[in-house]
């Protein structure tokens, strides 16, 4: 989902404005295709049932994703704290 948005601030700013007569003219016309495989069934049935973009769940990505990278630095920081502590001579 997160990819979706991702291209969608590319993509928009590079597409030609709608007129002025329909300023929200592309809200609403962008779907995606779900597919977690390559296999062709997959995609298929991905391409036959295409839904909008979720931006809840977007944000629910990137809040995973800083999470992850917080929870990282953390877990780094003690184990380096750990290692210095009990192998410091060693290392």
């Amino acid at each position: 989902e997160n990819i979706c948005f991702e291209v969608l601030e590319l993509a928009l700013p590079q597409m030609k404005p709608p007129s002025s007569a329909f300023p929200n003219a592309y809200r609403g016309c962008v779907y995606r295709a779900r597919f977690s495989s390559l296999a062709p069934q997959d995609l298929q049935a991905a391409m036959a049932t295409l839904v909008h973009p979720n931006q809840n769940e977007a944000l629910s990505v990137d809040a995973r994703q800083e999470l992850d990278l917080r929870v990282g630095v953390a877990f780094s920081r003690l184990q380096t704290m750990y290692f210095r502590k009990h192998f410091g001579q060693q290392l």
